[in-house]
């Protein structure tokens, strides 16, 4: 049985990007961090360095809450007018992905921190991002199923002739 099968479909192929996106993760990116913030202290200092880290993780706070509000407010929108906010939802989510990316130390999750924060580009990825976690909750065996409509009682419903029930009577098992 091999651990990284890189052809193929089922389970084998998923636990091994799993695998690969967990190595890159917490290994080479941490490791390419490191260098750049090494490589930028020599050109430009070890306090400056610091400096800009800290600046960083600040302004990462200051525009996680700012944008934050704003699709917030985004959301309150959508719903008033009846439109679904489920892009607005997805930006949100964006939105604090890229302040955590800006407050973790390093080069490369700051720059990637703040594309998230401009606009044209937040838009642009949402519905394919909200695609791709449809497609991968919807597209599992045994995963989720989305249903759209009303639904019927579940199977603790008391017949539609029961008479109402007072206050919380849940059915013991």
């Amino acid at each position: 049985m091999r651990r990284f099968r890189l052809r193929g479909r089922g389970r084998g192929y998923v636990w091994s990007m799993v695998g690969l996106a967990l190595f890159l993760a917490f290994t080479v990116l941490p490791a390419l961090e490191t260098y750049l913030l090494i490589e930028v202290g020599q050109v430009i200092g070890g306090w400056t360095t610091v400096a800009w880290l800290i600046l960083m993780g600040v302004l990462g706070t200051w525009l996680g809450k700012r944008a934050g509000v704003g699709v917030l407010r985004q959301i309150g929108d959508d719903l008033r007018n009846g439109r679904s906010p489920a892009d607005s939802v997805v930006e949100g989510a964006l939105v604090l992905v890229g302040a955590i990316l800006l407050i973790t130390p390093g080069f490369l999750s700051d720059a990637a921190g703040m594309f998230l924060f401009i606009p044209p580009i937040r838009r642009f990825l949402a519905p394919r991002f909200k695609n791709w976690v449809l497609r991968w909750l919807t597209g599992r065996p045994g995963g989720f199923a989305f249903t759209v409509g009303a639904m019927g009682p579940g199977p603790a419903a008391p017949p539609p002739d029961a008479p109402p029930r007072k206050g919380f009577d849940h059915p013991s098992f």
